[in-house]
């Protein structure tokens, strides 16, 4: 250990390893421009890097190292800038020359024009994983104090698409960034990051205020690369640990909702347990599973903004929610098909103790990562409230300090041992207090839940018994609806409308009956009574695909196209890949006036079945043929539908078309040629 890095440890009581790290460390100060933290990544050269915004737009900068005083590390910030003349003559204050910025990683390199003796360079590392602890070297402004450790784990990592915005210029956008669960804050900016060997690993550079505990950090390989100085060899592969396997189990439910970001865990390769808002059981629900790229967990939210792309690849499931309980916050789902190669979580045998770390995933507002670690300890346990009803009754609750927020529920809670001891819950709270559903309430709801299982307590034996009615009823109307449509189709109208009165009685959310009555009205010509037929059964019965597309060709023929596309995109939230409810959501989308939405429904038509491509021809002329008749003296208006349509659709089989439609001489000529072409794809 070197002769400054010893002093240090003396003085402060620092482990060796605090210690080594302010050998590197040094105080930036560009005046009136601002103030931070810097580190030294070269000595030979005397280069330090430290955050673009931190020297702003300065050609020099001054550069404050420790000072150790009287075998003591001096700590007072007025220490220092009330004796400036004696740290320069010591060579502790020096200046430094601003080499160059970048704002695209909201990095700068600065020259110095001496080093105090004992300074060295940081070591590199590659990114640690979720999980793993972090150390901060900074100088916040709000402290009277300098050179302070600040320490939090790895929550995500990844492109920080939207970057930050300084003094009007946006920095760090799309750079490869460390979120640490860290209470940085100004003056930290341009502090060394270092995992737990000491070895650099980012800098602090700006926070996502919006997400409690989301402090943005520059990852080490932007630094390297922007200073022009060596990769440190790739890392050994590590053994899976707690942050991979909740990654594993972790799902995004309805990822493409915009009023909560809601996780959940698999604990059956078909099985997921999440928090109990907004779900009706019998309804259908659309969950993104974690993608994999080049051996890396994928956290960047903008991967998931697609989900035909995420079942095209394997990575989305559709989900039916078979039991729900308001009380206790949980929901049930089942998914269409198992996820291969699944790890789902086994409930832990026992609670954890008060103090004990858990640890948590989930998909935090405010943050352009999903997939997000946290971690922190027990604070209480106990039996609180987590439902907003007007009667809800209490329930066993971890009461834990995470940077918890009530529209990011659902993730699960492990131990250290990899066990589930919670779910969060989306009961409001304070920052830093989260609360989680325990184990012996997801048991106890598991049994009541799980009606396929034999039951293993009074609750579960009562909840069966208590529902075989609910059940007999159902079943005898599926009974009676699947002989009142035979009757339909042999055209006895009056046999079926008594039929489907029956299970209708039996069942109010009978879909087959309501369906059947609905087509017996319509057939009476009744459209109107019959669309509110529709209505009900989609409404008071469990998701029924068939039926929500037939209410969209239904409200289609009446031009209620809101309704239609509502009934449509409830089919693809569910299923995207659903090329028939994508086909029909064109010309949909289309009466709305939203062509671009309209366009881009054609791509996704032909990506989800590329052998609809005469069907969407045909569609297309159709179309164009409508607009032409409605405007024939402005041929622009289908000839510019045409084009963005087969534009935006980006298939080679339109290649051909764009090409003759672009060489052509006005618009009556390029419509010509458009439609020419797409008969010719049919």
């Amino acid at each position: 250990m070197n002769a400054v890095a010893l002093l240090l440890a003396l003085a402060s009581h620092a482990p060796p390893p605090a210690a080594d790290l302010l050998a590197s460390v040094a105080w930036v100060r560009a005046e009136n421009d601002g103030a931070g933290t810097g580190f030294v990544v070269d000595a030979g050269k005397r280069l330090l890097v430290t955050c673009r915004h931190i020297v702003a737009d300065r050609k020099t900068v001054d550069v404050i190292f420790p000072w150790v005083r009287g075998g003591e590390l001096v700590t007072d910030r007025a220490a220092y800038l009330g004796n400036r003349a004696l740290l320069r003559e010591r060579g502790l204050l020096v200046t430094g020359t601003v080499l160059k910025t970048a704002d695209e990683f909201d990095l700068a390199l600065v020259e110095l024009e001496s080093l105090p003796p004992g300074t060295r360079a940081v070591t590199f590392a590659h990114a640690p994983r979720p999980g793993e602890p972090l150390t901060v070297v900074g100088n916040r402004l709000d402290l009277e104090t300098v050179f302070n450790l600040t320490c939090g784990p790895v929550r995500v990592s990844g492109a920080l698409a939207n970057g930050y915005f300084w003094r009007g210029k946006k920095l760090a956008a799309n750079a490869d960034v460390i979120v640490g669960q860290l209470p940085t804050e100004e003056g930290d900016s341009g502090g060394p990051v270092f995992d737990r060997r000491g070895r650099l690993v980012g800098m602090a550079s700006a926070l996502r205020r919006q997400c409690p505990l989301a402090a943005v950090c520059i990852s080490a390989r932007e630094i390297w690369t922007f200073a022009g100085l060596p990769a440190p060899p790739p890392a050994n592969a590590k053994a899976d640990d707690i942050a991979a396997s909740l990654t594993r189990a972790t799902v995004w439910v309805r990822p493409t909702a915009t009023d909560a970001q809601v996780a959940g865990v698999l604990i059956e390769p078909d099985l997921v347990l999440t928090c109990g808002r907004k779900f009706t059981p019998g309804d259908r629900v659309g969950i993104a599973l974690p993608l994999r790229d080049g051996g890396r967990w994928v956290t960047e939210r903008a991967a998931y903004r697609d989900p035909l792309g995420l079942q095209l690849r394997g990575a989305w499931r559709s989900a039916l929610v078979l039991a729900t309980d308001r009380d206790r916050d949980l929901t049930l789902l089942k998914l269409d098909a198992p996820v291969k190669d699944a790890r789902p979580l086994a409930l832990a045998p026992r609670p954890p103790a008060l103090g004990e770390t858990v640890h948590t995933m989930s998909h935090p507002g405010g943050l352009e990562f999903a997939w997000v670690y946290a971690g922190g300890p027990v604070r209480q346990r106990g039996y609180l409230t987590v439902s907003p009803d007007d009667r809800p009754r209490k329930v066993s609750v971890l009461v834990c300090q995470l940077p918890a927020q009530a529209g990011s529920p659902g993730g699960p809670l492990l131990n250290d041992r990899g066990d589930l001891v919670g779910v969060l819950s989306a009961r409001e709270s304070a920052q830093l207090v989260g609360y989680a559903v325990a184990a012996e309430e997801i048991t106890s709801f598991l049994d009541v839940a799980r009606a396929d299982r034999r039951p293993k307590t009074l609750a579960g034996l009562f909840a069966r018994a208590e529902g075989l009615p609910a059940r007999f009823a159902r079943s005898a109307a599926l009974g009676v609806a699947a002989r009142a449509e035979a009757l339909r189709q042999k055209g006895n109208a009056d046999a079926a409308a008594q039929d489907c009165d029956t299970a209708v009685s039996l069942d109010p959310g009978c879909v087959p009956a309501r369906v059947c009555r609905a087509r017996l009205l319509d057939a009476a010509g009744k459209p109107a009574e019959a669309l509110a037929e529709l209505d009900a059964a989609v409404e008071r019965g469990p998701f029924d695909r068939d039926a929500l597309v037939l209410r969209a060709a239904w409200s289609a023929g009446a031009k209620d196209w809101r309704k239609a596309r509502g009934s449509l995109e409830r089919v693809l939230d569910a299923n995207p890949a659903d090329a028939d409810a994508r086909q029909r959501l064109v010309g949909v989308l289309l009466e709305l006036g939203e062509d671009a939405r309209a366009a881009s429904a054609v791509g996704d038509t032909l990506r989800a079945d590329p052998k609809r491509l005469p069907g969407v021809a045909a569609d297309l002329l159709a179309q164009a043929d409508a607009m032409a008749a409605k405007y024939p003296d402005v041929p622009s208006i289908p000839a510019g539908w045409l084009l963005k349509a087969t534009a935006a659709a980006n298939r080679p089989e339109f290649a051909d078309v764009l090409k003759r439609a672009a060489g052509a001489k006005d618009d009556a000529e390029r419509l010509a040629a458009l439609r020419a072409g797409l008969k010719n794809l049919k």
